[in-house]
């Protein structure tokens, strides 16, 4: 490493190159700005291990493409350490096994209650999810207006024909309704889920955003394996003089003449706000760190819908290629305001296991917090984790079992596989303990940096300016309001979000 200092500039600074960053950094440079994304990951879009879905074990085991981050341990789990995956690398969380779910159109409305800004309404959202996907479905038949199909993020529903018959029996079979396609009118009940894989190669905001836009983009520059230390805030003026990052050949500076853009993650984005004087007082005083900017939001109201699975062996016909979900509730009558569960199907075709993987669609409460354990900016955040503060969180997934249980033994899906149910199994066991002993994240992690009208409440305003920082903006899945989870997995939300944020960025400055 040397001493030599590089200092730089450019009209946005965008800091992190995950699934929001990549997004807002190319729209940027897009219209028009001249753009600098630091990331602290490597350009992984190349590597077949990264694109392939056939390699996403392989890859979900290779830790030199992660954060290596340890939560604390959680209390409600029987003090057991649950894995937290975060991608190092160019895409960050947009490196997935494929889901793509849009938010239902009623939890717009928690955007709108938490900024007063109808804005957030879903008819508006719905152009900036068309504007990030480029939609198509193996059916035939199928056509919608709903979807884009132009944007960046090549997005494929997958149709098999016998299971599409099969799936449809089951909730007719168990009263629930069947969607044709969750962003349409019903966004309820039984469907199957869109996927950004498509004949096995994987798009990702990495590589369909940031990379193609950098072959044609001069104004854009991406700065890779770097780690960004601190704001440099002035504690008078409220603005951000630069950001200071750290590389293999030295510590340097970059400074945006018009803003900066923090897109860290749900993780990284309370952290660097922290480790630069802006948060919770409290506890930026316990880390010997100077109070610059006092906000008490950063980095509390972490949420994740945490997952449960259920494991059978089967025999007989499989769910060919199709990916089917449900969102229910498994207490009332399903409809458009009241889902608190989201499960899936998988089926390992090599060991003919079929996994119910369940999601707790409506937490009771928040899941955690974001903190510090000291100054030193290379050392990973601290997380805690408390998943299951709530009883009824608890009933969730023994419920949610149960509703597994009872779509398995339909004469729909007897008729279709012969499936034995290995865990939990058939003995009778506490299922509360058995979700205690089991539960996993499902990366799904928002809240952290959540959005709303005042800074006592929450840490960004409806346009994803920090409150009372004149230039800074956080863009990523940590600003949904606290207290909301994303029923069916944030990440085409969080593209759609981005690109947002880079809309009004353009309005502003052009």
């Amino acid at each position: 490493m040397t001493s030599e200092t590089l200092e730089i500039a450019a009209d946005f600074v965008v800091v992190g190159g995950g699934s929001a960053g990549c997004v807002v950094a190319t729209r940027l440079a897009e219209y028009g700005f001249e753009t600098i994304l630091i990331s602290s990951g490597s350009n992984d879009t190349e590597n077949p291990i990264m694109k392939l879905k056939s390699s996403y074990s392989q890859l979900y085991k290779s830790p030199q493409f992660k954060h290596y981050l340890v939560p604390e341990p959680s209390p409600n789990l029987n003090n057991r350490t649950i894995n937290v995956t975060v991608w190092n690398t160019l895409g960050g969380s947009s490196v997935n096994d494929g889901g793509m779910e849009r938010m239902m159109a009623n939890d717009w409305n928690a955007f709108v209650q938490a900024t007063s800004d109808e804005s957030f309404n879903h008819q508006h959202m719905a152009k900036y999810y068309k504007m990030s996907e480029s939609f198509t479905s193996t059916d035939p038949s199928f056509a919608s207006e709903i979807h884009g199909h132009s944007g960046p993020i090549k997005v494929t529903k997958t149709h098999d024909t016998a299971f599409n018959k099969v799936w449809k029996n089951v909730a007719k079979e168990i009263g629930e309704v069947f969607s044709d396609d969750l962003a349409g009118s019903i966004d309820y009940g039984f469907s199957f889920e869109a996927s950004s894989l498509t004949n096995d190669v994987r798009s990702w905001s990495g590589d369909a955003y940031l990379i193609s836009a950098v072959a044609r983009y001069s104004n854009l520059k991406v700065i890779l394996d770097a780690t960004v230390i601190k704001f440099d805030l002035n504690a008078e003026t409220k603005r951000i003089n630069q950001v200071i990052f750290v590389s293999s050949d030295g510590l340097h500076s970059a400074v945006a003449r018009k803003e900066y853009i923090l897109s860290a993650g749900a993780f990284y984005s309370p952290h660097l706000l922290m480790l630069s004087g802006i948060g919770d007082s409290h506890v930026l005083k316990q880390n010997k760190i100077a109070v610059r900017h006092e906000l008490k939001q950063v980095g509390k109201n972490l949420m994740d819908n945490g997952a449960v699975v259920v494991k059978y062996l089967t025999t007989g016909s499989d769910t060919g290629l199709s990916a089917p979900v449900a969102l229910v509730n498994t207490r009332l009558p399903t409809t458009n305001y009241n889902p608190n569960l989201f499960f899936l199907l998988h089926r390992n075709d090599k060991t003919k296991h079929l996994y119910a993987v369940i999601f707790n669609a409506s937490p009771s409460s928040t899941i955690g917090s974001v903190s510090l354990y000291n100054s030193n900016p290379l050392v990973p955040p601290k997380i805690n984790l408390n998943y299951l503060e709530s009883e009824d969180d608890i009933k969730t997934f023994v419920d949610g079992i149960h509703y597994v249980r009872k779509v398995m033994s339909t004469n729909a899906m007897n008729e279709h596989m012969q499936a034995t149910e290995i865990s939990p199994g058939t003995e009778e066991i506490d299922l509360s303990m058995y979700v205690r002993n089991t539960l996993t994240a499902s990366n799904h992690f928002i809240g952290t940096c959540s959005m709303g009208e005042s800074a006592q409440n929450s840490v960004v305003n409806s346009r994803f300016k920090v409150h009372g920082i004149s230039n800074l903006r956080v863009v990523d899945g940590s600003v949904f309001p606290a207290g909301f989870a994303s029923k069916t997995g944030p990440l085409q939300t969080i593209y759609s979000l981005a690109e947002k944020a880079a809309h009004l960025l353009h309005e502003e400055y052009s």
